[in-house]
């Protein structure tokens, strides 16, 4: 309460009845701090246990170290960094792969998907001219010959057997050979082949460019008649195979056009080497008269004589229809046969269709 004079004219008037409010209790801002963790009692670790001399106990077996890294980190996939191999032993990918035996990629192989990525030839045999060059320190170049043992004389290395293996693995044969003897420790092979004798076929016949072909890769009957221009106007539609097996000729017809008949399959296999093909000429007929257009046809599949008069341009107003001639040859006896015909006879290779004149 104001004290002196001011406390005495400007002390406050209070109510009886007035009742001060009670002075509010502020809460405390901190955080009360967490309960200490109980402390367990000290347990000393159990003694290990010794078997005694007699009894059958086994030890458990030991437990590896646990791996460290993730994923496949120093794996194969992702070399960078090493990792824990299951004995515990640290060891990069790089030393493994180092220390791993050598590989069987360097054997020749006889799988036809890895001859044909390897290079066009898929094999080489007696007969074949190869280049040959070594690239590296004391290197050399070689144009060889396969002998008839299937074996070519390398540079540095004698003789080597290379008959029925590709390019690329002759020359993987003959870095193999250079490491193996200490010629060379990083040799780089080129082998190239100049002339390809061993694998050849040939096609005769109706074809635009008949001769010998060389195999290269795989070669079927449909892609070697593509090589020789394709056949001639007066190519059949069914050529011959004549291959040799068991010290014999096989023949097998294949059907390789389709323009008498469009229907039918068009027949393709796989050519070996010393294969050879014939394209005969298609069988004929021919037709003289009177005809709006004689000469010679292809016999089609199921031709009769009103077919075969169509083909040639019909009858000319002074044809008779009911004075058709053919003459047949025998093609056993050689004995040529005349007859008159009608309009539904059957025509075949060979025949000569005559058409008369009317008498009136």
């Amino acid at each position: 309460m104001p004290s002196g004079d001011y406390g005495r004219y400007n002390a406050p008037v209070q109510n009886p009845s007035y009742t001060a409010p009670a002075p509010v209790q502020t809460l405390p801002t901190t955080t009360p701090p967490r309960a200490a963790p109980v402390q367990q009692p000290y347990a000393p670790p159990p003694a290990p246990v010794v078997p005694a001399a007699n009894s059958n106990y086994t030890p458990p077996p030991a437990v590896p170290a646990p791996k460290s890294g993730s994923g496949d980190r120093g794996t194969e996939r992702n070399p960078a960094g090493n990792r824990l191999s299951d004995d515990g032993v640290v060891t990069s990918a790089a030393a493994k792969r180092a220390a791993a035996p050598a590989s069987s990629a360097l054997a020749p192989s006889n799988d036809p998907m890895e001859q044909a990525v390897n290079g066009a030839i898929g094999a080489v045999g007696p007969g074949d001219t190869l280049g040959i060059n070594i690239m590296g320190t004391g290197g050399a170049q070689a144009r060889v010959t396969i002998d008839a043992d299937g074996q070519v004389v390398v540079p540095m290395l004698g003789n080597l057997r290379v008959a029925g293996l590709t390019p690329a693995a002759i020359g993987k044969r003959i870095e193999q050979g250079l490491r193996g003897k200490g010629l060379m420790t990083d040799p780089q092979v080129a082998v190239e082949v100049l002339t390809l004798r061993s694998r050849i076929v040939s096609v005769l016949g109706q074809v635009e460019r008949p001769g010998r072909y060389p195999i290269e890769g795989h070669l079927s009957v449909l892609e070697l008649l593509a090589m020789a221009g394709g056949a001639s106007g007066g190519a059949g539609d069914v050529a011959t195979l004549v291959r040799r097996e068991g010290g014999g000729n096989q023949r097998i017809n294949l059907y390789v056009g389709n323009r008498q008949s469009p229907s039918q399959t068009v027949q393709d296999t796989e050519l070996q080497p010393g294969d050879v093909v014939f394209v005969p000429e298609a069988p004929r007929f021919y037709v003289y008269g009177e005809v709006g257009k004689p000469g010679a046809y292809p016999v089609e599949q199921g031709l009769n004589i009103m077919r075969a008069l169509s083909l040639a341009g019909g009858l000319t107003p002074r044809a008779s229809d009911s004075r058709i001639d053919i003459n047949r040859t025998d093609v056993l006896t050689g004995e040529v046969t005349e007859k008159r015909v009608k309009m539904t006879d059957a025509v075949k290779p060979g025949d000569v269709i005559h058409v008369n004149e009317r008498i009136f």
